[in-house]
């Protein structure tokens, strides 16, 4: 039968006795059934008081163990263990401590219950490194200034809580104090525990100052007030008295047992029961003790009294009740007591018990055997604890890992509420834009400038991000600088997100910033080398071109020279052009050598020895006023280079240096083995991972400036005046550097001087010296010679010197033509072709289909770019004979003889 069932069976009996008897039952008789059941009530309601009480204690408990792992606490252990900044995010103590205030105030303001955060550190005499309480204008929550904090070393609190271990939390004894604004009673706790540093030791104490008046409120809501309530020390001594539905102040040095002798001695051996016993005033009073162990460790009890003229009340009203009736009801209540003490008593008092151990360990350890509703209730509340305790633990754990998520990011994280005050940040962004109470400030814009994404605009208020998102504006990717003090601009893009509230009202604003320096950095260095490439490109196509028209000059000139041999007057003239000639050949190997396109010579040499040699012709050629110091690497790897090439680009750096120093200053020269690691070679174009020799030229003169720095390597950029220089040198250093596989890089400080560093690849032992013996001399020949060129100059030029060398010539001006003459059956021994021809078919692939006709032809190529540039490019294969342009009629002769003596011809690609 269902306990509703056996509810009604058993009040429809107790109404049918009473009935009966209500003319015979006594007062006495209804008194004794009315006291009882006031006892109980009171045993239950003093239960449940202290029940309520000790599940306060344990919110307080988890409310202090979850501040202590607040994440900021650990970054002012980290910052003050090493030095003052934490290593792992690089946030200053006083930055973590601002940190922990702004959240610490966050709390109390979502928390009324919470009077004030305190953190005070075991060392210097227990001084306090921070401080948020409730005592600003009006009650408003504050951060307590540096010159109001107090030392906490002698305070018993302090004391207490730095000797906690574990999760132990200290509870300070309650506290009544009178509210500072309206004088009313304000029951206060203190909670303490000890914050520890990774070796354990404690490092401070955090102190949390908790309201009970919530906590009496609830109860005085939810239990009769009718009733006196003194929460008391098990030993002695009033905590707080709750009194006619008001909290009234307690006297500590006062005893309870002195002010209730009977209830103490009735029950002291059983406390949990209720009794009637006279009071001070001599009244009689029915009261009931409940103690029990709490957890902050005291053993606290709860004493509630009631008047036994307010219990007796009911009976009271019925005087006239007679002997047997009362003798009838006395029996039929004996009965029903019987019966019910076995159906209902039994389960709600295992229902108590469970509930009681619950509120103590916080473990629910519901009684087997229930039936009806008492199972129903005991499921419904062991699946309603289960609930709670999954949420709570997954709370926990989504918490924790968004604060640490948040924490690590990259990017600056920043939270506006609706009137634009930034209730939250992460490290990025403290580390970025300070402490958020300064933003927005005086002192912060005389710290910080923001600009427009030139870097140069400052940019006015209305249009910062922080402003347009208070504003309730989403947007991405807005760029924008920042400066701090005379720092650089650091590059940022900012994206915003509003926060709508319940009702759709603005409420905030998510803002945040990723930073652009590297990024826009690695743009500027592509956009340089993109630059510097579209130049070689342009450089390289106008030497190629102008070799093409010093080719016929150079060999026009040899012509005329041996025509005037017996005219002195018009030979000078000859030589003068010559001499002119050759002078446009070595600007065009200056083009050549910034577009990477010069024949080198490149062998193993010794920089070191190199290096000395070169200074010996500095020191007259730069004049007394330069002091030259070297310092050769006495371990240094040979290098891959052309060491004319070197010795050219050293003498170059040194002049450049001798005029930045206006002819008095310190030059320095120095060499040394450097490793460049994959991620510099990432970082820089055209440079590969691995051992370089290296070489530097420094001088303490007048330095670059930062506007044309990327500029001094481009041809033809110079600061001299006209007339005294071509811009030419550090353009052929550059291309001669790159061409030969290395690496160059300038440092320059205006002002300060400035250092140019060469890395060149180290030689391997497979690598030799070039040959160095003299060329055989000119000599012709019989043999038949097809040319094709598609320049009508140059093809001229070619055809008198063939015939002047004694061969038989035939020409064409492009591959089509010469296929034509092939198939009309003209017979040559070898083809003499440019590179580079018009008409869809190149040099190469022109003498790829003559081969199938002859497959032993032999071929000499010729162009206006270098044998390394064809290579590099693909146009001509490694053993194939190439005649760089210009070229006098001796180098073309050399060139024939050599392919027309080889016995083995080159192979087809």
């Amino acid at each position: 039968m269902r306990l509703s069932a056996r509810l009604t069976l058993a009040m429809t009996v107790l109404v049918a006795f009473t009935v009966a008897a209500i003319g015979l039952l006594a007062y006495y008789n209804i008194g004794r059934a009315v006291v009882p059941s006031g006892l109980t009530r009171l045993a239950y309601q003093a239960k449940a008081r202290l029940g309520a009480y000790e599940s306060a204690l344990r919110v307080f408990r988890s409310e202090m163990l979850s501040a202590r792992l607040l994440p900021a606490h650990s970054g002012v252990v980290r910052a003050s263990r090493n030095g003052g900044v934490d290593p792992e995010f690089g946030l200053t103590e006083a930055q973590w401590l601002q940190h922990l205030a702004t959240v610490y105030a966050g709390n109390m303001q979502f928390k009324p219950g919470i009077l004030g955060y305190r953190l005070a550190t075991v060392a210097d005499g227990g001084r306090s490194l921070i401080e948020v309480d409730r005592n600003g204008p009006g009650g408003a929550i504050r951060v307590v200034p540096a010159a109001e904090l107090s030392r906490q070393g002698d305070d018993e609190t302090f004391r207490r809580a730095s000797e906690q271990t574990g999760d132990s939390v200290y509870f300070s004894p309650l506290r009544i104090a009178a509210d500072g604004e309206s004088g009313t009673p304000l029951p206060r706790i203190m909670l303490a525990a000890p914050i520890r540093d990774p070796a354990g030791a404690v490092f401070a104490v955090l102190e949390i100052e908790l309201d009970l008046r919530p906590v009496y409120q609830r109860i005085r809501d939810v239990l009769d007030n009718d009733t006196s309530v003194y929460f008391v020390a098990a030993d002695g001594g009033y905590l707080m008295n709750y009194l006619g539905g008001r909290i009234v102040p307690a006297e500590p040095m006062r005893r309870w047992q002195d002010d209730f002798p009977e209830l103490a001695a009735s029950l002291a051996d059983k406390p949990g029961t209720a009794t009637v016993f006279r009071g001070p005033d001599g009244t009689r009073i029915a009261g009931a003790l409940v103690v029990g162990t709490l957890t902050n460790g005291e053993r606290t009890g709860v004493i509630e009294t009631e008047p036994l003229e307010r219990m007796m009340a009911p009976a009271t009203a019925l005087q006239t009740p007679g002997l047997i009736v009362g003798l009838a009801a006395l029996l039929g209540a004996v009965l029903l007591s019987a019966l019910l003490s076995r159906s209902l008593a039994k389960p709600i008092v295992q229902l108590t018990h469970a509930v009681t151990a619950f509120s103590r360990s916080g473990r629910l350890v519901m009684p087997v055997g229930l039936q009806g509703e008492s199972r129903i209730l005991a499921d419904a509340f062991d699946q309603t604890v289960a609930k709670i305790d999954a949420a709570n633990a997954a709370l926990r754990s989504k918490t924790e890992l968004l604060d640490k998520t948040i924490a690590s990011m990259a990017d600056a994280v920043a939270v506006l509420d609706a009137a634009g005050k930034r209730v939250f940040a992460n490290p990025t962004c403290l580390a970025l834009f300070g402490p958020a109470e300064d933003i927005g400030s005086e002192r912060w814009r005389n710290k910080y400038r923001r600009f427009l994404a030139d870097g140069v605009t400052p940019m006015p208020d209305h249009e910062s991000p922080a402003a347009r998102a208070r504003r309730g504006e989403s947007f991405d990717n807005i760029e924008l600088g920042i400066r701090h003090g005379d720092g650089p601009v650091v590059q940022l893009a900012a994206s915003a997100r509003r926060i709508e509230n319940s009702d759709g009202s603005f409420g905030g604003a998510v803002v945040v910033y990723r930073n652009l320096t590297a990024f826009k950095e690695s743009e500027r260095q592509l956009r340089q080398a993109q630059k510097m490439q579209a130049i070689g490109q342009l450089t390289g196509g106008v030497a190629h071109d102008l070799n093409n028209i010093l080719t016929v000059i150079t060999g026009g000139i040899e012509i005329l020279a041996d025509g005037v041999s017996d005219r002195p007057d018009l030979k000078d003239v000859a030589a003068m052009v010559d001499q002119a000639v050759t002078r446009a050949s070595d600007l065009t190997h200056g083009l050549l050598s910034f577009s990477r396109k010069q024949p080198l010579q490149p062998r193993s040499i010794d920089v070191n020895a190199l290096m000395l040699d070169t200074v010996k012709l500095l020191r007259p050629t730069l004049g007394s006023g330069i002091e030259i110091e070297v310092e050769p690497s006495p371990d240094l790897c040979p290098a891959l280079a052309d060491p004319s090439q070197l010795g050219s680009a050293l003498i170059n750096l040194a002049i450049n240096a001798r005029d930045a120093m206006n002819g008095s200053g310190k030059l320095l020269l120095e060499t040394g083995n450097v490793d460049l690691d994959q991620a510099y070679a990432e970082q820089h174009d055209e440079v590969s991972a691995g051992r370089y020799v290296m070489l530097v030229v420094s001088d303490n003169g007048c330095g670059i400036p930062a506007s044309i720095r990327d500029r001094v390597f481009e041809p033809f950029f110079t600061t001299k005046a006209v007339g005294e220089g071509t811009g030419l040198g550090l353009s052929m250093v550059y291309g001669f550097i790159k061409q030969s596989g290395g690496h160059i890089e300038l440092y320059s400080e205006e002002g300060h001087g400035t250092t140019i560093r060469l890395y060149l690849p180290c030689a391997t032992i497979s690598d030799t010296e070039n040959d160095t013996a003299a060329p055989p001399l000119a000599q012709g020949g019989r043999e038949s010679v097809l040319v094709v060129e598609d320049d009508a100059l140059v093809r001229s030029y070619v055809m008198t010197h063939l015939k002047a060398l004694g061969y038989t010539a035939h020409s064409a001006c492009s591959a089509a033509e010469a296929m034509s003459m092939v198939y009309d059956g003209v017979e040559f021994d070898l083809l003499f072709t440019d590179v580079m021809l018009s008409g869809g078919m190149d040099g190469p692939q022109l003498a790829d289909e003559l081969r199938k006709y002859t497959p032993d032809l032999k071929v000499l190529f010729t162009s206006g770019y270098t044998e390394t540039a064809m290579l590099r490019q693909g146009r001509i294969g490694p053993d194939m004979q190439l005649l760089p342009k210009p070229y006098r009629r001796a180098d073309l002769a050399r060139m024939l003889r050599r392919v027309l003596d080889d016995a083995d011809p080159a192979p087809a690609k």
